[in-house]
């Protein structure tokens, strides 16, 4: 059974940045499961996962302006310490989630702590980054009709 919309996708991956390193990867872990073309992963990914069939392996990567988009040096700005919950130690390197009024999170990454001050930059973590992927279809399924109307693929239960 090949991915294509609807489907459930059963999928082991690593992301490795330009660099080489290793930004995220399934191994030792579950491989993630979602609903194709529910825009629960990169729509580049997507596209790039169409077609391939269940067992098969792949290689590829994905533009940054395909991925989280390109650095922009806009976003970082400094926002007033009160802001920020007080139980939290802020460090420079430290990415928190903010959450916007539409409900959605986005990482934050704080640049620099000042006495009334947080620099904090806005952009993705991997902005800027082209993405390089190894994938492996670990299985393809029909979603049901529940997968479809929530629009994601239905959490498994462990016994």
């Amino acid at each position: 059974m090949r991915v294509k919309q609807g489907r459930v996708i059963l999928l082991d991956y690593m992301v490795r940045v330009g660099s080489g390193q290793v930004v995220e990867t399934s191994s030792g872990r579950a491989p993630i499961e979602y609903l194709h073309g529910a825009g629960q992963i990169l729509p580049a990914l997507e596209r790039a996962l169409e077609g391939l069939s269940e067992g098969e392996q792949a290689a590829f990567s994905i533009s940054a302006e395909d991925a989280y988009g390109e650095r922009k040096e806009d976003n970082v700005v400094s926002l007033p310490k009160r802001l920020f919950p007080g139980d939290v130690k802020l460090e420079e390197g430290l990415c928190l989630y903010a959450r916007a009024s539409g409900g959605q999170s986005y990482p934050i990454t704080v640049k620099e702590v000042q006495a009334e001050t947080v620099v904090v930059d806005l952009n993705h973590p991997l902005a800027g980054e082209r993405l390089f992927f190894e994938v492996n279809i670990r299985g393809v399924r029909p979603a049901g009709n529940q997968e479809l109307f929530a629009g994601k693929a239905a959490a498994v239960e462990t016994v």
